[in-house]
């Protein structure tokens, strides 16, 4: 516990060296009237996460500031960070916990503003099942995508509230999470969002019991974040200013304005379901903020629990320069 201690406080040090990356999106556009491109590669296709950046861009915040974004859905969302990596793109959205891990393998990319603050990860179980706590999951079969954090999330949920994660089946069943659910197939599923999924098991009639990770034993964590490369960084910090201006003014657009953004959505992904859409807006959009936080700061302090945690699960090489490195956000100073 005394190393524990020790590393926690040393990472939330060398945290205080973040600074807020780019501005609170009330700044005035600082383009010189030169146009620069910028890609992001998503972690997905576009849904309700991406509000703010879809408003960004059909809102024209990031126009204003001499960019014009364009976003890539990913044929391969694991391969995302690498292609940042390689200089493919100069943005990625991507989830915390990956990038902790890339760090820590060396993979030269770094988190510099927060998308979605909160875990939106979730064990979504059928309610008719009897399923209403971690504990409840003892005999019963989870579908997993197999995600190397999923044993380790599961068990850290089910042993914080007393029981046996020995005792919890894992199946995985791929990306088929909401089918196998919806199907009886298993009895509950980890790795499927309660402001995605959620809205739209229970529009098909599934009566569902959601658990949130944070709310039992996981810590808190930034579910999407923005991603660039220590290249970028170095090279070009203007872009990653301006494009982090142009989000959190996205941000808060999606915010004060959850109908255009479900109108901007659907143009941009008209797959989207009309029916469930405007309900998972109105779940996520709180998210982009949180109270006397500017809408895309990191929390070090947030990052070394979570760092912590991993560590102890077994997610992270047992070093602590290597943990040290991997939870060190890269950051631009303020112009």
């Amino acid at each position: 516990m005394r190393r524990v201690l020790a590393l926690v406080l040393s990472l939330a040090a060398a945290g205080l060296l973040v600074a807020g990356c780019g501005d609170d999106g009330t700044a005035e556009p600082t383009s010189t009237g030169s146009t620069s491109s910028a890609e992001v590669i998503l972690d997905w296709y576009p849904n309700a996460d991406h509000a703010g950046l879809v408003g960004a861009v059909s809102e024209g915040f990031f126009t204003r500031r001499g960019l014009t974004v364009t976003t890539i859905v990913p044929t391969d969302p694991a391969a995302a960070l690498k292609q940042v990596a390689a200089g493919k793109a100069p943005f990625a959205l991507s989830y915390a916990p990956e990038v902790i891990i890339a760090r820590n393998r060396g993979v030269p990319v770094v988190a510099v503003a927060a998308v979605v603050t909160a875990p939106l990860n979730s064990v979504i179980a059928r309610a008719d099942r009897g399923i209403t706590r971690p504990r409840d999951l003892e005999g019963r079969t989870v579908g997993a995508a197999g995600v190397p954090s999923d044993r380790a999330l599961l068990d850290t949920i089910v042993r914080a509230d007393g029981g046996d994660p020995a005792k919890v089946r894992l199946r995985n069943v791929g990306y088929d999470l909401s089918p196998a659910l919806a199907a009886g197939k298993v009895d509950a599923v980890i790795g499927a969002y309660w402001n995605i999924e959620g809205p739209e098991l229970e529009a098909k009639g599934v009566r569902l019991s959601i658990l949130r990770l944070e709310e039992h034993g996981v810590p808190a964590y930034d579910e999407l974040v923005v991603v660039t490369s220590d290249e970028v960084i170095e090279n070009d910090p203007r872009l990653v200013r301006d494009f982090l201006a142009g989000l959190a003014e996205g941000q808060a657009w999606a915010r004060a304005n959850p109908s255009a953004a479900v109108d901007a959505l659907r143009k941009a992904n008209p797959d989207l379901n009309a029916a469930t859409l405007p309900e998972q807006v109105r779940l996520t959009v709180p998210l982009f903020a949180s109270e006397g936080v500017r809408p895309i700061d990191i929390l070090p302090a947030k990052w070394a629990k979570l760092g912590v945690w991993m560590l102890h699960e077994g997610l992270l090489e047992d070093s602590d320069e290597n943990l040290r490195n991997s939870v060190n956000d890269g950051f631009v100073p303020p112009a």
